[in-house]
């Protein structure tokens, strides 16, 4: 009687542990794939797109100046992520290591004043340096506030440069003075001298007498320039003409 309920006691016993290891086998083979899937790709979209619109931003203030468009000038979704994902994540690096240091910095001096006032009062005060735990606490924070700081620079950036721009200076490629030469804005502003590459029907524009035109870009065969004088966007396009671009830092005096 005893053997009969052990034999069937067995089968439930062997059961219940399959049950138990089953979930567990499973649950650890996929958990890290499926964190991925629910969390870690749409939080890399929601970056991505956050990251392209204030990159986009940047652009559309720098050229609202010169009376264009990104897209006119042929920054469009992939352009503008290529030429500015690496330089923004330069100026984050600069600016999280310029905040770290100045928190190290204060941290440091608030201790050495804590310690001077304190020897005075009692020979036994011990002066107590940084250590790592507390090196890792700033660095982590340099980066979370690096990180609104450039959203927010990057568009007056943009905004800035684009004043300089219809002033009349030439803008190329915004590089961080000193540092590694990726452009923070790969935006583009040039002197140039426009001809006819063929005899246009009529050039009511007058193109070849203006000599205040700054060259913006292209984009779908039309090739969009800036005249400072007349403060005015000039589109026309690019299999007609042949563009020369000055190597100088502004455009004639007088325009």
């Amino acid at each position: 009687m005893r053997h009969d309920q052990d034999r069937d006691r067995s089968p439930m016993q062997g059961q219940s542990v399959n049950a138990a290891a089953s979930p567990n086998g499973e649950h650890g083979g996929s958990s890290i794939l499926n964190w991925i899937v629910r969390y870690a790709v749409p939080l890399v979209g929601v970056i991505g797109a956050a990251l392209y619109g204030v990159l986009r931003l940047a652009y559309v203030f720098f050229y609202l100046w010169l009376r264009a468009t990104p897209d006119e000038v042929g920054y469009g979704y992939s352009q503008v992520l290529a030429d500015e994902l690496v330089g923004a994540a330069e100026l984050m690096v600069l600016a999280a290591v310029v905040i770290s240091a100045v928190g190290l910095t204060a941290i440091i001096l608030a201790r050495l004043n804590r310690w001077a006032i304190g020897k005075y009062r009692s020979k036994g005060v011990r002066l107590r340096f940084v250590g790592r735990p507390e090196i890792q606490r700033i660095v982590i924070w340099a980066f979370i506030v690096a990180i609104p700081v450039v959203l927010v620079g990057l568009p007056v950036l943009g905004w800035l440069e684009g004043a300089q721009a219809a002033n009349g200076y030439t803008v190329r490629n915004v590089y961080l003075a000193g540092t590694i030469r990726l452009p923070v804005l790969a935006v583009e502003a040039v002197p140039a001298t426009v001809s006819w590459t063929s005899t246009p029907q009529s050039d009511g524009l007058g193109i070849s007498r203006r000599q205040c035109l700054l060259y913006l870009g292209q984009a779908g065969g039309i090739s969009v320039f800036y005249d400072v004088q007349s403060q005015e966007s000039i589109r026309l396009p690019s299999a007609q003409i042949a563009v020369s671009l000055q190597d100088t830092t502004s455009v004639p005096v007088g325009c």
